[in-house]
């Protein structure tokens, strides 16, 4: 019973052995993977999923009339999200059209008075012609006869009657002279008034332009293909200007992966990267470097710090480092903004 014993004690002294070995070459050979993996190396798990989150905001003021998706419902560019009851918006438009299109007959009411007076204009100008020649038979009569009343030859009465036609000519000439000029000014203000008239007609189709570009405003359409966050808004809510209607999603994923100052030397452009997502196991993704940060992530922030004042503490920073993702598949879709991921760039 006694040699039994000593037998157990025997071979658990052994297995501890064994056990003890095992352990310190397990040790060992996982302090060399580790060295040889962190010299090769760089890794964070300062990273993150990221997409674009674009806040969808009205631009006009108005009740809902419909609302035409469902939360985190998956939608294309150009699909209408909400329409904006439009009465009020179409009828300013309505009148903003019937301005334009009174402005366009003062426009044509202006061209016909150009060519009225232009007209009026060239009528006395012929008229003009006709009391030139009347004036010049008046004076040729009137020389004639008072040649003959020197010679006797006619009476005083007979000359007095010419001379009256004379002057009647001269006065009959000098009121067609004033009316062509009377009618050339009325022209050169009539031309005067076309381009105002265009002025205008330009003017009130701009406000015209601008009553349609608001109308477009009362239906609400998605920018890109994305998905659509949480529905706060219902029929018949009223919604100001500039309120945020719904947050879209966009399909585009890419990490921003933080890594320490003194890592980044080990980074560049175009650099195969390996990236783990904590909501994926058993799976990695490829990405690929597209860009590095220009300045600390502590630079971007609100409040950066100022080390100037005197209360320094050195705190190592981080780069923010843009990784395109390269897969396209199911999993990929999984992936949300947000998840955390462990990234891991190898180097020589």
């Amino acid at each position: 019973m006694a040699n039994k014993g000593k037998k157990t004690g025997a071979f658990f002294h052994v297995f501890v052995k064994l056990v003890a070995i095992v352990l310190i070459v397990s040790g060992i050979s996982l302090g060399i993977w580790f060295y040889v993996f962190t010299k090769n190396h760089e890794e964070t798990n300062d990273a993150q999923i990221e997409q674009y989150v674009t806040p969808i905001m009205s631009r006009i003021t108005g009740y809902v009339e419909e609302v035409r998706y469902e939360e985190n419902q998956l939608v294309h560019k150009g699909d209408t999200l909400v329409v904006v009851d439009n009465r009020e918006y179409k009828s300013k438009l309505d009148v903003a059209l019937a301005d334009v299109q009174n402005a366009k007959q003062n426009s044509v009411v202006a061209e016909k008075n150009v060519r009225t007076t232009s007209g009026t204009s060239a009528i006395s100008e012929s008229q003009l012609l006709a009391a030139k020649t009347d004036l010049w038979k008046a004076k040729s009569e009137y020389d004639r006869y008072r040649a003959l009343v020197k010679e006797e030859a006619a009476t005083q009465q007979q000359l007095e009657k010419v001379k009256a036609d004379y002057e009647l000519a001269q006065a009959h000439c000098q009121e067609i002279k004033n009316r062509i000029q009377l009618a050339s000014l009325s022209t050169s203000q009539a031309a005067a008034n076309v381009p105002t008239a265009t002025t205008v007609i330009h003017s009130k189709q701009a406000i015209a332009d601008n009553a349609a570009l608001y109308l477009s405003y009362t239906v609400v359409t998605a920018p890109y293909d994305g998905w659509v966050g949480k529905r706060t808004i219902q029929p018949g809510q009223l919604i100001k200007e500039g309120q945020s209607l719904v947050a879209i999603v966009s399909k585009e994923k890419w990490v921003t992966a933080n890594f320490k100052e003194t890592q980044l030397q080990y980074l560049k452009v175009g650099q195969q990267v390996t990236v783990k997502a904590d909501a994926v196991k058993g799976r990695d993704f490829v990405g690929v470097i597209t860009s590095l940060s220009p300045a600390s992530g502590a630079r971007f922030s609100l409040l950066p710090p100022d080390n100037a004042t005197g209360n320094f503490v050195k705190i190592e920073q981080r780069i923010p480092v843009k990784i395109k993702l390269q897969e396209n598949d199911a999993q990929t879709d999984f992936l949300r903004a947000g998840m955390n991921t462990t990234v891991i760039a190898q180097h020589d």
